[in-house]
C-alpha cells in the first residue's frame, strides 16, 4: 500500500511542476520550492527560497545594518503544517559612503523549516502560498515582491525532491553552526564596546567579525578591532543607539572567524579569562599589561615623528626652518638651548592637551584628538594668529624681540621665548592631524587611567619634537646651509605664504561650524587688524585708534561667532497636490523621495542635505523641502515615482514657480548640485 502511495505522489508531483514557483524582476530571480515531493505524517521538511541577484546589487540580512529592509515571508499554510523562522544565510558587510550594511550579493538561499502534524492524512495535495517582499539596492533601492505557490503530496514515506534537496543541504552546511561552548562577555566603557570570546583554538584567531541581530547594538560603520589573549580574543567597537545607556541583556548574533560562522549569544559582563580584553587592539597575541603599554608608547613615539610630515604642521615647520637658517652659524651651545626649549614647548603643550582631554572625559563628554578645533572661537583665533604671523614674516609688523623670536632679533633674549612658543604653536596646529600608528596609541587611552594617558601624550610629544631636537644637537649639519645674507629676507617672506594658506584653510573650517556670519566676522577682524597695524605706526592718536580697533576685533568675533545660524532643513510632508500649492505661492520646491531602508538616501542626507550651506541656500531662494517617505508602502508615492520613470528611491525633484516639469537630480548628490538646482 505504501508503495502505491509513493507512486501516486511521484506522478502527481511531476504533473504539478509546470506551475513552477518563480518570480523574476529586473534585479532578482526568486524561486520558492520544497526539498521533498512527498511528506509522511509527523516528518519535517524545508521550504527553500533561492534568490539570484543582479551584479552590483544586494539584498539584506535580518539586521540590515545602517539602512535597508530584511526579506519577509508571509505564509498561507495548509492545515496540519506549521512553519518555523527563516534560517538566514551568513551575511557580509556592504559599504556605501559612510554607511555599512549587512546583506547578500550574487546569490542568497533562505531555509524555512516546516513540520507536518502526526495525524496528517494520506493522499492529500498540500498547497503552500507565500507572499514574499524584499529590498534590492545599488545606487537606488527598489522594494520588490512576489507571490509563490508550490505543492507537496502526503504519503506513507517522505520522498526527497532531488534538485531542491541538494540546494537545501548545501545551504544548511553554510549556515552558522550552534555555539560549541564558547565563553563570552560584553562590556561598555564610555564610547568603547567590547565583545570577548574564549574557547579552544580561539587564541590563534587572526580576523573575526560579530554580526549582532539587534539593529541598535553597534555602530555598524565602526571597525571591529581585535586584540588577542592566551585563550581567545576581544573585538573593540562603538555602541549603537540601543547600547549607549548600557547593556540591558544578552546580544544574539553570528560570529565569523575566517570562513566559519557560529551562532551564539554574548552575555553582558566581565570578559572570560584569557580573551585578551586587557590587551590593546592590534597588539601581539599574549601581549598584556606592561607589554601593551610599552607598545602604545612606541606607537605614540613613531606617530609623533611622522606627524611632522602632515600638511597641517607645515606652516609652523616653515617658521622652525627659518629659525634654523638664521641660527645655522651660531654657537653650538646656543643652538642646543633652542632645541631644548622647542622640545619643552612641545612636551608641555602635549601634556596640557592630555590633561584637558582627561578632565573633559571625566565630566562625561565624549571627545577625541583634535577636540579643540571643534570650538569655533578657537578656530577663529588660530586663523587670525596665522594671518598676523604671515604679516610679520612679510615685514609689515614687528613686535620687537619678545614675540616668538622671529626676524633678525632671533639671536637676542627673545629667541629663547620664540623657541619655546614655536613648540607650543606647532602642537596647536598639529592637533587636527593624525599620523599612522598614532591613532592606535590614542585609542588605547580610551580605556586607561590618567597616568597612562599622560604617558602616551608624553611619548607623542617626544616623537614630534625629536627631529628638530636632534638637529639642534648636531649643528654641523646646519652649517651646510648657506651663510646669512640677503637671501634670508626673501626666504622669510616666502615662508609667509604657508601661514596665509593655513589661515584660509581655518576660515574654510569655520564656515562649516559658524556659517557665513562667522566667516564674515573673521574677515572683518582681519581688516581691523591691518587697520590697527597702520594706525599703530602713527603718534598717540594712532595708538588710540589701534586700541579701539583691538576692542572692535573682539566685539566682531564675539557677535559673529555666537550668532544664530540655521543648521538643518525643515521638512514638510509631500502629498500629490502640495507641490502645485507651493508653486502658486511663489516657492521653489525641492522634493525628496526617500526611505529609512534606502542606503543611498541616508548617504545623501548626511553628506549633501544636512549642511548649513544648503540650509542657507534654501532660505535665500525661498525654497520648501518636501519629503515623500516611502519607508512604508504608499500608493501615491509609487505612482509619482513611476510618473518620472523610477521604480525605487531615491528620487530628487526641483520645481521652480511656473514650471510643470521638474529638474531631476542625480541619485548621488553633492551640496553643490542641490544649491545650484534651487538657485537656478
Amino acid at each position: 500500500m505504501r508503495v502505491l502511495w509513493a507512486i501516486f505522489a511521484l506522478f502527481t508531483f511531476w504533473g504539478t511542476q509546470a506551475a513552477a514557483s518563480i518570480a523574476t524582476t529586473e534585479n532578482v530571480t526568486a524561486q520558492l520550492e520544497a526539498d521533498v515531493r512527498t511528506i509522511a505524517p509527523g516528518d519535517s521538511f524545508n521550504a527553500v527560497l533561492k534568490m539570484d541577484i543582479r551584479e552590483h546589487w544586494h539584498t539584506y540580512w535580518i539586521n540590515p545594518g545602517d539602512a535597508g529592509e530584511p526579506t519577509r515571508i508571509n505564509w498561507t499554510l495548509p492545515k496540519g503544517i506549521t512553519a518555523g523562522d527563516i534560517q538566514w544565510p551568513v551575511p557580509s558587510t556592504i559599504a556605501l559612503g559612510p554607511l555599512v550594511n549587512y546583506g547578500y550579493e550574487g546569490e542568497a538561499v533562505y531555509i524555512v523549516p516546516l513540520q507536518a502534524d502526526a495525524d496528517l492524512a494520506f493522499g492529500q495535495s498540500l498547497t503552500f502560498d507565500a507572499y514574499i517582499t524584499w529590498l534590492v539596492c545599488e545606487d537606488i533601492c527598489i522594494p520588490e515582491e512576489g507571490r509563490f505557490t508550490f505543492t507537496v503530496q502526503t504519503g506513507a514515506n517522505t520522498i526527497a525532491n532531488a534538485e531542491w534537496d541538494k540546494v537545501a543541504k548545501t545551504a544548511i552546511t553554510k549556515l552558522a553552526k550552534p555555539d560549541n561552548g564558547i565563553q563570552t562577555g560584553a562590556t561598555l566603557k564610555g564610547e568603547t564596546l567590547t565583545y570577548s570570546f574564549a574557547g579552544p583554538g580561539l587564541q590563534n584567531t587572526k580576523q573575526a567579525y560579530f554580526f549582532p541581530i539587534d539593529t541598535g547594538a553597534v555602530r555598524h560603520a565602526e571597525p571591529q578591532l581585535i586584540s588577542h589573549g592566551t585563550s581567545g580574543f576581544t573585538l573593540w567597537t562603538k555602541p549603537g543607539f540601543r547600547a549607549k545607556d548600557g547593556l540591558s541583556g544578552p546580544i544574539k548574533g553570528i560570529l565569523t572567524i575566517g570562513g566559519k560562522a557560529t551562532a551564539l549569544t554574548v552575555q553582558p559582563g566581565a570578559a572570560p579569562a584569557g580573551s585578551g580584553a586587557d590587551t590593546l587592539p592590534g597588539a601581539n597575541s599574549g601581549t598584556q599589561g606592561k607589554g601593551a603599554l610599552l607598545q602604545a608608547l612606541l606607537f605614540a613615539f613613531i606617530g609623533g615623528v611622522i606627524l611632522n610630515l602632515m600638511p597641517c604642521v607645515f606652516p609652523v615647520l616653515s617658521m622652525k626652518a627659518m629659525n634654523f637658517v638664521t641660527r645655522a652659524h651660531d654657537e653650538a651651545s646656543e643652538i642646543r638651548r633652542h632645541g631644548v626649549l622647542f622640545l619643552a614647548g612641545v612636551l608641555i603643550s602635549f601634556l596640557a592637551l592630555g590633561g584637558l582631554l582627561i578632565a573633559l572625559k571625566a565630566s562625561g563628554q565624549q571627545i577625541g584628538w583634535g577636540f579643540q578645533l571643534q570650538f569655533p572661537p578657537f578656530v577663529a583665533a588660530l586663523a587670525l594668529l596665522f594671518f598676523v604671523l604671515g604679516l610679520m614674516l612679510l615685514g609689515f609688523l614687528h613686535f620687537g624681540n619678545r614675540f616668538m623670536g622671529m626676524g633678525n632679533t632671533l639671536t637676542g633674549s627673545g629667541g629663547n621665548t620664540g623657541a619655546f612658543f614655536t613648540g607650543v604653536l606647532a602642537v596647536v596646529v598639529a592637533s587636527p592631524c593624525t599620523a599612522p600608528a598614532m591613532g592606535w596609541a590614542l585609542g588605547f587611552t580610551l580605556t586607561q587611567g590618567a597616568v597612562v594617558t599622560l604617558s602616551v601624550f608624553t611619548a607623542l610629544g617626544l616623537g614630534f619634537g625629536a627631529p628638530f631636537f636632534a638637529l639642534s644637537f648636531f649643528p654641523s649639519l646646519l652649517r651646510l646651509l648657506p651663510k646669512p645674507g640677503d637671501w634670508m629676507v626673501r626666504f622669510g617672506q616666502l615662508m609667509a605664504f604657508p601661514m596665509f594658506a593655513a589661515s584660509v584653510w581655518l576660515v574654510w573650517v569655520l564656515d562649516g561650524q559658524a556659517g557665513s556670519i562667522g566667516v564674515a566676522a573673521v574677515l572683518a577682524a582681519m581688516v581691523l587688524i591691518t587697520f590697527a597695524i597702520w594706525a599703530a605706526r602713527g603718534k598717540r592718536a594712532g595708538k588710540t585708534s589701534a586700541i579701539i580697533a583691538g576692542f572692535a576685533i573682539i566685539w566682531v568675533l564675539w557677535s559673529g561667532l555666537n550668532g544664530k545660524d540655521a543648521s538643518a532643513l525643515e521638512p514638510q510632508t509631500w502629498t500629490p497636490g502640495r507641490v502645485a500649492e507651493l508653486q502658486a505661492e511663489g516657492h521653489v520646491v525641492f522634493v525628496d523621495f526617500t526611505a529609512s531602508w534606502c542606503v543611498t538616501c541616508q548617504v545623501n542626507e548626511r553628506l549633501a542635505l544636512s549642511s548649513k550651506k544648503v540650509s542657507r541656500a534654501f532660505k535665500k531662494a525661498n525654497a520648501v523641502y518636501l519629503v515623500g517617505d516611502w519607508t512604508n508602502r504608499n500608493a501615491d508615492i509609487a505612482r509619482e515615482l513611476a510618473k518620472h520613470g523610477r521604480a525605487g528611491v531615491p528620487l530628487y525633484l526641483v520645481y521652480h514657480p511656473g514650471e510643470e516639469i521638474p529638474q531631476i537630480l542625480p541619485q548621488l548628490l553633492t551640496e553643490g548640485m542641490v544649491i545650484t538646482a534651487i538657485e537656478r
